[in-house]
C-alpha cells in the first residue's frame, strides 16, 4: 500500500484565512477609494470648467474698443467720438433691471462729476427706445442715451449683463469698468475715482 494514500493534508490555519480575507477586502476598499477619488477630481475639474465657460465676460482695463454707433432716443444715428474729450463714461442698463435701478443714485452722482470734469457721458440701453426713456424718466436720470445696439457692438463691448459702468480714455481704451450693482468695495472705488460721496449705503 502506498503510504501516501493515508497521508492527511494539513488544514490551513483559520487565523491565516481570516487575515488573508481581511487584506483582500482592504485592498479592494483601497482600490475603490482611489477610483472614487479620481472620479471626484474629474467631476470637480469638469464643474470648474463649466462654471468658467458660463461666467459672463466683461471688458478689461487697457482693452481697445471699436467705434460705438447706435440710435438716439429720438431715432437719429450717432457715433461716440472718444477723442473728443479726455474720458467717456458709458452707463449700460436694461429697462426693468432691478440692479440698474439700485445703481441709479450713483449714476446721478457720476453724471454730475462727469459734467464737472468735462467728460462725455452716455447711457447705453439694451432695451428699446420707449422703455429706455421710461426707465430714465421714472428714475430721474437725464442722459444722452443710445438704443438699438446691434449684435456686433454688443459682442465687441461684451454687453450681456447689466448694469455696467465703463470709463474709456481718449484713445478708445478701457480705463475702468465696474460690472453689476455697486457693493461696498466698488462703492468706495467709484466715489474715490469720480470724487463724490453718497450718504446712503448700497444694499
Amino acid at each position: 500500500m502506498d503510504p501516501s494514500v493515508n497521508q492527511k493534508v494539513p488544514n490551513r490555519s483559520p487565523v491565516l484565512s481570516v487575515r488573508t480575507l481581511t487584506q483582500g477586502l482592504f485592498l479592494l476598499l483601497l482600490v475603490g477609494l482611489c477610483i472614487a477619488n479620481g472620479l471626484l477630481i474629474k467631476q470637480n475639474r469638469d464643474l470648474k470648467a463649466f462654471i468658467a465657460s458660463n461666467q459672463p465676460e466683461f471688458l478689461k482695463p487697457g482693452q481697445q474698443v471699436p467705434l460705438l454707433a447706435a440710435n438716439t432716443l429720438s431715432g437719429q444715428r450717432q457715433a461716440v467720438n472718444y477723442t473728443a474729450r479726455a474720458k467717456t463714461v458709458l452707463l449700460v442698463f436694461t429697462p426693468g433691471c432691478a440692479a440698474c435701478e439700485r445703481t441709479v443714485p450713483y449714476w446721478r452722482e457720476i453724471r454730475a462729476a462727469s459734467i464737472r470734469d468735462q467728460y462725455q457721458i452716455f447711457g447705453i440701453s439694451l432695451g428699446d427706445g420707449l422703455k429706455s426713456n421710461s426707465f430714465l424718466t421714472s428714475n430721474g436720470l437725464s442722459l444722452d442715451t443710445l438704443v438699438d445696439i446691434d449684435v456686433e457692438t454688443r459682442g465687441a463691448y461684451k454687453l450681456s449683463l447689466t448694469p455696467l459702468t465703463i470709463v474709456i480714455d481718449n484713445h478708445g481704451k478701457v480705463e475702468k469698468i465696474w460690472p453689476g450693482a455697486f457693493n461696498q468695495q466698488s462703492k468706495q472705488e467709484v466715489e474715490k475715482y469720480f470724487g463724490f460721496s453718497v450718504v446712503d449705503d448700497v444694499k
